[in-house]
């Protein structure tokens, strides 16, 4: 039997859509502008979810660039 480390969903179906996106560009459309002082765990977890992405096959990271590969 093969574990599979849980994903981001929502993270995975943005770059699925686009295709080709930048790191600024996802982060930008994913991460949820907040005011100062407050933490989102959606943002804070951006960076981990993406090296889980790239880990288990989803998506290839070329300097600023995501592509998605699907699996």
């Amino acid at each position: 039997m093969r574990a599979v480390v849980p994903y981001n969903g929502s993270l995975l179906a943005i770059i699925a859509r686009d295709g080709k996106i930048t790191y600024d560009e996802l982060k930008e459309k994913h991460c949820v502008p907040t005011p100062p002082g407050v933490i989102s765990s959606k943002n804070v977890m951006f960076d981990p979810d993406l090296k889980v992405l790239e880990a288990e096959g989803y998506i290839e990271r070329t300097g600023d660039l995501i592509v998605y590969i699907g699996r």
